[in-house]
């Protein structure tokens, strides 16, 4: 059972919790006004006869002695603690609210937070803080979707915590009313928890009004306003697209939040004990109350981002921070006292004398140099987004305090500098900050390649030492065996160094991939780190179960939506044998690629089976085979290199829905072509078997991407060289098995044209050529040799550039040495094995076949006389047809058995896939079935049965023939688009 179900709710924790609420105890639910003045209220704000306190009154403990109510409120004498009786969920936003006392104790309310967010493996690791104009102020449309844009995608990659002011106006309502949209629109709604801490006085009566409705265990008799109705509120309203709203209640219905509370609990959450979680502190406007915000942030060392561009308090501290810096940004001024004053009358109202002099003292000691690492600024024309600049000021600080705590620490230096270095990595991991840790992986690969170069040197000195022993003597003798010594002693050393180096690259490897960091595997893969490190062993079953571990792994760290649709697209993850991953490749790629995983149990019988079983149900678990034992055992015992593991990771990613991280690994694959198309073919599966739209679009999207890319590969190459481009397209693939496809590029139609005209020259289109080609036909290729142009012989060509068992469209290089004679029926051979020559004779042999066909049935169907011997025509179209019957049988077997069995079903649509091998198959069964009446019974009646079926059967044949109208240019595109529109119209 999953934990989100069995959690406890946000009413159950309330009750739970140890946190109290807060209420006004000058007079009590009892208590009555003075009977002139029934509107008269309490120095609360509220009216003396709707306190909601029910115990013991101070008015009551006065009752008896002359005792006038006080003017002035004080939190610690007119105020008392109660049980929480406002809580709950606002139904139209499903905002969490509480009303508890301002003395609560921050571990209490972190302690709930945390609870209701999922618990300790859940605590915050950032938690932002964004505070600024509570009043209304106006930020540039581009600006306010930077700042929401950097918001969301600073918190979305980890646990964070959004902390607003939580009222509706201002820089509150802008972060919640953008995080509502980016909820709906972005794949982490669940992780970006914006809380909302605000005053109970501060909010409206009709709000307080909604919220006591909004308590399930609220007493209805007691729900009425508090305050009179002629009062006329200027109050806020509580921001309800928060996923929670914290109301401090000091008893009063008025009054504003200061820092403390925002402050404590970001102190409290960011000292937690076993658990790291960092603080950082956005400005978008502001005025000069917060100031106090900033100047609590500046004690605590905890970074502020500054929005240039948004006005007021924020602009002012950017501003002189600009000002007082040189160009090149290194060395920081101290801005005098004018200059404060210049910049704060320019952007905020002009206050008095008093508050001009102590805003310009808080300015000068928010702007003193050893603050300085800690202010940041954000602006539109800066070069970082906005998510950038929040994780480089984290990073500022971070880096900041290592070198103050070094510069403490003088023991174990090396040590310690390595641990801060993997802090910094794990936190640019989990927040996908590359640019973050740049500088350290640099450093890292540098010392690898001393490292790996000292390794070279000791070992070459080693080698050269163990060699000078054997002729040494002696002092020399025991001088060099000290050398000797003093090497492996030091090559040792340095091999641990190296392990050290290799275990590292292997765990951030392995996480990157897990997390889905591209950036990351760009970086490993460009400093040519070996992906082979993720296999601990060379055995077979060990490197499947890693790989079955890093789909499950992958998977486990997806966000709720991509997990939820790729497990129903992609199904189980966590695979039993990684025989399944076959499987799957042959559902979802076609059954032309072969088993890539369990070659070692390859067999015909196997795969028939297999065939069948999946055909019945996809959920049947069997173990996938190829057909071509000799081929895969070969391609088996083959060693596990770099290319098959990339080419297994290419694949996760496909599977795992992670396309960015695919065309990482694309770029590092040698068979790029096939591995597009291959993505192509599995993300084009995904979208039709998606139930909604923009999954549909978004894997049509990727799809379309990734034969682009293909076809930009095939184009480059075939700018390149021309025959070599070709040859790529009829090559076998091992990496792939027997997957490929072609692509519609200029290289596809010259690749098209070579094995159109196989060993014949492609210049044999031409119109006087083509003339030269009926004779040569009519001699049925005797004049060939002497009338075609042919090949010409490449001496460039590679002896196994193209497989001789399959298409090889270049002239045998020995032809030029070979006798006369036989060159001569060499060409003649050629002649007839190029497609284009069997085409015309095939078209030939069928339009005789059917005029034969007619005239059998106009002249020569007589009665079935057995002692009358059948017409020849007869004969012909029964030997003709058999013949033909088995080709078709033959072709079959050769398709299934080659791994093209997807032209089966290439109209794309099962009706018109069944009605296609339909009219296939009804031809040969009606003439056998009207043979069979032909020579069943010797009936004038059953003989005209016999010529009505071979008549429909006849008409049948005639339209098979359309087929060879398709090679014509000015017809065949048209039929396709007729065939499309059809299955256009089949949906």
């Amino acid at each position: 059972m999953s934990t989100e179900k069995t959690s406890p709710s946000w009413d159950d924790l309330i009750k739970i919790c140890s946190l109290k609420s807060c209420t006004c105890q000058i007079y009590n639910r009892q208590a009555s006004p003075p009977p002139n003045d029934k509107d008269k209220s309490c120095c609360c704000g509220r009216l003396i006869r709707r306190h909601s306190f029910d115990g013991i009154s101070l008015e009551s403990k006065n009752k008896n002695t002359e005792w006038n109510p006080p003017n002035d409120f004080g939190i610690l004498a007119h105020s008392i603690k109660v049980p929480v009786n406002v809580f709950g969920r606002i139904k139209s936003t499903d905002c969490k609210f509480v009303r508890i006392d301002l003395r609560s104790k921050l571990k209490d309310i972190y302690d709930l937070l945390v609870d209701d967010c999922g618990g300790v493996e859940h605590k915050p690791s950032l938690i932002l803080s964004v505070y600024g104009g509570a009043k209304y102020f106006l930020v540039p449309e581009k600006l306010e979707k930077e700042i929401i844009r950097g918001i969301v995608d600073a918190a979305s990659g980890t646990d964070t915590w959004i902390l607003t002011a939580g009222i509706n106006n201002g820089v509150s309502k802008l972060v919640g009313e953008g995080i509502s949209h980016y909820r709906l629109l972005r794949e982490y709604p669940n992780k970006v928890k914006c809380i909302g801490m605000t005053m109970w006085g501060t909010v409206n009566e009709s709000t307080r009004f909604e919220l006591k409705h909004s308590t399930d265990t609220y007493p209805r008799e007691y729900l009425h306003r508090q305050i009179s109705d002629n009062i006329q509120e200027d109050k806020e309203t509580m921001e309800k697209n928060h996923t929670h709203c914290i109301l401090f209640d000091d008893g009063q219905l008025s009054g504003y939040l200061g820092d403390v509370q925002r402050h404590g609990l970001v102190v409290y959450a960011c000292q937690q004990e076993k658990h790291t979680c960092y603080g950082v502190t956005i400005i978008v406007e502001g005025g000069l109350n917060t100031l106090e915000v900033i100047e609590n942030d500046i004690k605590e060392h905890r970074p502020i981002l500054l929005i240039k561009g948004s006005g007021r308090l924020a602009d002012t501290l950017a501003t002189l921070i600009e000002q007082s810096s040189t160009t090149e940004k290194t060395d920081q001024n101290y801005p005098t006292d004018e200059d404060i004053k210049k910049v704060v009358a320019y952007f905020i109202p002009t206050p008095g004398n008093t508050e001009m002099n102590s805003t310009i003292t808080r300015i000068k000691n928010i702007l003193k140099k050893d603050n300085r690492y800690l202010l940041n600024v954000f602006s539109l024309n800066d070069d970082n987004n906005m998510a950038q600049t929040i994780f480089n000021a984290i990073f500022v600080k971070i880096k900041k305090n290592v070198i103050d705590d070094n510069t403490n620490k003088k023991n174990n230096q090396e040590q310690q500098d390595q641990n801060d270095e993997d802090k910094l990595i794990n936190l640019a991991l989990e927040w996908n900050y590359f640019e973050g840790v740049l500088p350290i992986l640099h450093t890292r690969q540098d010392t690898k390649l001393r490292v790996t170069d000292t390794i070279h040197r000791l070992n070459q000195t080693k080698r050269k030492l163990t060699k000078d022993k054997l002729r040494l003597t002696g002092a020399e003798l025991l001088r060099t065996e000290n050398e000797l010594q003093q090497a492996e002693d030091e090559l040792r050393l340095i091999d641990t160094t190296n392990e050290k180096y290799i275990e590292y690259e292997k765990d951030l490897f392995k996480r990157s991939l897990e997390k889905n960091r591209p950036k990351f595997v760009e970086y490993l893969l460009a400093a040519n780190s070996d992906p082979l490190i993720l296999i601990e062993t060379g055995d077979t079953s060990k490197r499947h179960e890693t790989i079955s571990n890093l789909y499950k792994k992958c998977h486990d760290q997806m966000n709720k939506n991509h997990s939820k649709y790729i497990t129903t697209l992609f199904g189980a993850t966590s695979s039993k044998t990684v025989e399944e991953l076959d499987l799957k490749l042959i559902r979802f790629v076609g059954s032309f690629i072969g088993p890539i995983y369990s070659c070692e149990h390859d067999s015909t019988k196997n795969r028939v089976l297999i065939d069948l079983k999946t055909s019945i149900s996809t959920c049947c678990e069997f173990k996938q085979v190829d057909d071509n034992q000799s081929t895969s055992n070969n391609d088996h015992k083959l060693p596990y290199t770099k290319d098959h593991l990339l080419r297994d990771l290419f694949l996760m990613s496909i599977f795992l829905g992670m396309p960015e991280m695919a065309k990482i690994i694309l770029l590092h694959i040698p068979s790029r072509i096939c591995a597009a198309l291959v993505a192509s073919a599995i993300f084009k599966r995904y979208a039709k078997s998606s139930t909604t739209i923009y999954l549909k679009n978004k894997f049509q999207n990727q799809a379309l991407e990734f034969e682009t890319y293909a076809g930009m590969f095939i184009d480059k190459c075939y700018e390149f060289n021309e025959r070599i481009a070709c040859e790529l397209l009829l090559r076998h693939i091992p990496l792939f098995s027997e997957s490929g496809k072609l692509l519609e590029t200029a290289c596809f139609d010259q690749t098209l044209a070579q094995v159109w005209y196989n060993k014949l020259s492609i210049e044999n289109h031409q119109i006087f050529a083509k003339l030269l080609q009926i004779p040569t036909i009519l001699t049925l290729g005797l004049s060939a040799p002497l009338a075609i142009t042919y090949r010409d012989v490449e001496i460039e060509v590679a002896d196994r550039s193209l497989s001789s068992d399959g298409i090889n469209y270049y002239m045998n290089k020995k032809i030029s040495t070979t006798h006369p004679c036989t060159k001569y029926w060499l060409l003649f051979k050629y002649f007839h094995q190029s497609p284009m020559v069997k085409m015309c004779y095939h078209f030939i042999s069928y339009i005789f076949f059917l005029l034969v066909f007619s005239y059998m049935m106009l002249y020569h169907l007589d009665s079935g006389d057995p002692d009358i011997k059948p017409h020849w025509t007869e004969i012909y179209v029964i030997i003709t047809i058999s013949t033909m019957f088995c080709e078709e049988v033959r072709k079959i077997y050769h398709e299934y058995t080659t791994r093209m069995t997807e032209r089966w079903g290439s109209t794309g649509s099962f009706l018109l896939t069944v009605l296609t091998n339909a009219f296939y198959i009804i031809p040969y069964f009606l003439f056998y079935l009207g043979l069979g009446f032909r020579y069943r019974a010797y009936n004038e009646n059953i003989i005209s049965t016999a010529r009505i079926i071979w008549a429909f059967d006849l008409e049948l044949w005639y339209l098979r023939s359309l087929r060879f109208i398709v090679v014509l240019k000015f017809i065949g595109p048209k039929l396709f688009m007729l065939k499309n529109m059809v299955c256009l119209f089949s949906y």
